[in-house]
């Protein structure tokens, strides 16, 4: 059964084991739209898991504590253990990785939290990895694509589906296309389209208004 992607007004589904790489700038809303797919998955009862680089883990329990976080796992490479209180919510579902460079222990964690939601049963879970962009900033492009190479296969034989998101302007067209050729579908927010090639081929105008993606004209 496919995912959907968020906005009911784009009537897009993503295939199961699907990797999706969403670029932007910082202004056009793709950290929203990133956020907006972990809410999608909450609202219909799948597992999530949420991998933040740039974030403390309080600002992600922030933007989704309306919702029941019983499936969401969250991965983060700001924040640690001495940073909450020792009674903090949500606490089982954390998990600190001291460094962004230390790619071994977030895809360990990945690893762990697929293993915990299909152990209980949730057959459909969206991972989303926000961003691609810091994680280029402490390693080289070799090592960062043979871990993307490893996450984006395990995404693949879990049936899963990833969003990864990447700042646009900040690398050079072969950081971009080298790191591209790992999804299956491209989502691209630039001057107030957004653009969807690969599992989908559709374009959207869109507005942001009280921190909320509106789509103002469909393709």
């Amino acid at each position: 059964m496919n995912y959907k992607f968020g906005y009911p007004d784009m009537g897009i589904e993503v295939p199961p084991g699907a990797n999706l790489m969403l670029l932007g700038d910082l202004f056009s809303g793709k950290d929203i739209l990133s956020k907006e797919f972990i809410r999608e998955g909450l609202k219909d009862g799948e597992a999530c898991i949420f991998v933040s680089t740039n974030d403390p883990i309080q600002d992600t329990v922030e933007e989704f504590k309306d919702y029941d976080l019983e499936h969401l796992g969250m991965v983060n490479c700001i924040s640690s253990r001495s940073d909450l209180d020792l009674d903090y919510p949500y606490i089982k579902q954390i998990r600190f990785v001291a460094s962004p460079t230390e790619l071994a222990t977030i895809m360990a964690f990945i690893n762990e939290f697929l293993d915990i939601f299909q152990n209980n049963e949730v057959t459909k879970i969206r991972i989303v990895f926000d961003s691609v962009s810091t994680l280029l900033m402490y390693s080289n492009l070799k090592t960062l694509y043979k871990f993307l190479h490893v996450l984006t296969n395990t995404v693949k034989a879990r049936d899963a589906v990833l969003l990864m998101t990447m700042e646009e302007g900040v690398h050079d067209k072969i950081e971009i296309s080298s790191l591209q050729r790992l999804a299956q579908g491209l989502v691209t927010m630039a001057g107030g389209e957004i653009v969807f090639n690969g599992f989908s081929r559709k374009k959207f105008n869109y507005d942001i208004q009280d921190n909320q993606i509106i789509i103002t004209e469909k393709d």
